[in-house]
């Protein structure tokens, strides 16, 4: 059997709101709550919830983005929240995030090289000429030439921004994708080229991929288990196929119907 590659054991993530009065404690809200799941090493993992569900949230806290309230993100072994800076930092070589929104997740100022090159700031001893070798090759592995390297993120498409998004992800050779509804922000049309893209992606360099979207069809088509959140809680978890076959939960119907509607 597999080693696990992340493991995520009891998360949760409260935050406090505004006082309603002065003197009055402050509600708290449960973003995220007690959440645990398992990922073995090229298997797919889908999270699908409502809007306010705590998907991005969980996104964030398994890239160290953002501290959990309670429980623990182990990638290959290593809990994240006591790894020293510079530990965490290395850790971050295996895995990678691709955001919703291309446009602001790159750096406007930057040109599309550089952009790709950033996250190889972890890896010191890579000469300029290797670097720059990377880049070139994660452009074409995504679909881009090379020479769009000189080019700036206003002068893409949508489609072509988040292509150089997940070469930038990919230039690390990571093996853990986190991907934050990566084709919500793109045409009808350009979104089954990205995840088309994606899963040839995943054969090539052996990835996985904890995908998180609203899209059931898609979840359905990329990945091997889900786990449905409903108010910062897992009310379902499984293998994708069974879970939407078969819901139990209320929270899994509504989307199933909806999502056939």
């Amino acid at each position: 059997m597999n080693a696990p590659l992340l493991q995520v054991s009891g998360l949760s993530r409260h935050f406090s709101l505004p006082r309603d009065h002065l003197l009055g404690p402050a509600p708290v809200l449960h973003a995220l709550d007690d959440v645990s799941f398992t990922m073995t090493a090229s298997r797919h993992l889908g999270v699908v919830g409502e809007s306010g569900s705590g998907k991005s949230t969980l996104a964030r806290l398994v890239m160290a983005l953002d501290t959990p309230s309670a429980g623990q993100v182990r990638f290959e072994g290593q809990d994240l929240r006591r790894l020293t800076p510079a530990a965490l930092r290395q850790a971050r070589l295996g895995f990678q995030m691709v955001f919703q929104d291309p446009f602001s997740s790159l750096d406007p100022r930057r040109t599309v090289g550089r952009s790709v090159a950033e996250p190889l700031a972890l890896l010191p001893a890579l000469s300029a000429a290797e670097r720059k070798r990377r880049v070139a090759e994660m452009l074409d592995a995504v679909g881009l030439s090379p020479a769009n390297a000189a080019r700036f993120p206003h002068e893409l498409s949508g489609g072509q921004r988040q292509r150089v998004a997940i070469a930038r992800a990919l230039v690390t050779h990571p093996r853990l994708i986190v991907a934050d509804e990566p084709v919500s922000a793109l045409d009808v049309s350009v979104q089954a080229q990205v995840l088309n893209l994606m899963r040839d992606l995943q054969q090539r360099f052996d990835l996985s991929y904890l995908f998180i979207s609203h899209d059931l069809a898609v979840v359905r088509w990329l990945c091997d288990d889900l786990i449905v959140l409903h108010h910062g809680r897992v009310v379902e978890q499984g293998p994708t196929d069974t879970v939407l076959q078969s819901p139990s939960h209320e929270v899994t119907r509504a989307l199933v119907r909806a999502a056939c509607s």
